[in-house]
């Protein structure tokens, strides 16, 4: 009966300390404001937990060029990605839940979070999909300006570690191909909206809110 006990003591203990841990990371709470991260950003740095996944080449690498804001509060990014030796476009639609700063991409198997930002200078996001009983998890660093300061680029490494990411799975993506060659282009979009890496197509109503950038 003392081992039962003792047992249960032990789990709610680790269970306050997972739950602790998790609301350490989420820096933004309440007073997350999407209405300022719109506009244009750039890719600084990206991790994983399954390095392969954002090597070059890897399904999950890619690019961003700008986020706005939709009607209904959803988050639209504008991506880049390389396909076949190609830079190729993607839009990518965040819904927003009744968490502040959390958002689902599809179905709830795809969570996506903004952990940090202060909106001038950087962003910091974390996306965890589920799928088969397998978790994959992705985190990016944007900045304003193509280049961030060693203490932010920290707190990024920070947050990837809290998360369970090594340190040698976070890739610097400041000088990529990609990056420099199609990363800030600002264009109208095409006719229909298709996200390559997720595989999912946003209807026709909302593709209107795109034909102009942020501030364009």
């Amino acid at each position: 009966m003392r081992l039962l006990l003792l047992l249960v003591v032990l789990g709610l203990e680790l269970t306050l300390v997972c739950v602790h841990a998790e609301a350490k990371t989420s820096l933004i709470g309440k007073n997350f404001n999407p209405q300022k991260i719109q506009g244009k950003w750039h890719s600084i740095l990206l991790a994983s937990d399954k390095r392969e996944m954002i090597e070059e080449h890897g399904s999950m690498r890619d690019f961003v060029e700008y986020i706005r804001l939709l009607d209904n509060s959803s988050l639209a990014l504008k991506l880049h990605t390389i396909v076949d030796g190609e830079c190729t476009e993607l839009y990518l639609v965040c819904d927003k839940t009744e968490e502040d700063g959390v958002y689902i991409i599809y179905n709830e198997y795809n969570r996506f979070t903004v952990l940090d930002t202060d909106y001038a200078d950087y962003i910091i996001t974390h996306l965890r999909h589920i799928k088969n009983g397998e978790t994959f998890q992705l985190m990016k660093l944007y900045g304003r300006k193509p280049k961030l300061s060693s203490n932010i680029k920290k707190k990024f490494g920070d947050l990837c570690q809290k998360h369970g990411i090594v340190k040698e799975n976070i890739l610097d993506l400041t000088e990529a191909a990609c990056s420099i060659s199609c990363g800030n282009k600002l264009d109208l979009v095409p006719e229909c909206i298709l996200i390559h890496t997720l595989q999912i197509t946003v209807s026709r109503p909302k593709l209107e809110e795109w034909l102009e950038p942020p501030g364009g």
